[in-house]
């Protein structure tokens, strides 16, 4: 893994099976996001943007290939383990319809470790 890698995909490829037709989404996608880096991720409809962002963020596991959160491969993890991993070390913000209106934004973003009792107001506002 690159020094100071948060999440790395190699070659990571997920194909959806219909009525006999193979749909290759993902093939051979490669990533690497860095602690603190602000990324975009843009395309057409159907490009295949969710389901990268699914196998990313460990809610769909890849067809091939790997995906590391820090120095961990998930490939094997358990469902458990990746609901914690995921829990402790990725963040989903939805665009439409997920945030709770009694919250500002950042307080939305900080309510997963808020409930898991790991938030730290001062780091979470950097």
């Amino acid at each position: 893994m690159p020094a100071g890698a948060a999440l790395q995909l190699r070659d990571v490829r997920r194909v959806f099976r219909l009525a006999g037709t193979e749909l290759k989404v993902l093939d051979g996608v490669d990533l690497v996001l860095r602690p603190g880096e602000i990324v975009a991720l843009v395309g057409p409809s159907g490009a295949g943007k969710s389901t990268l962002l699914h196998v990313a963020g460990l809610l769909e596991k890849p067809d091939g290939g790997a995906v590391l959160v820090g120095d961990e491969d998930c490939g094997s993890l358990s469902d458990e383990r990746r609901t914690l991993l995921r829990r402790s070390e990725i963040g989903f913000v939805y665009q439409f319809h997920h945030l709770l209106p009694e919250f500002s934004a950042l307080e939305n973003v900080m309510l997963p470790q808020m409930i898991a009792g790991r938030c730290d107001r001062p780091r979470s506002r950097q």
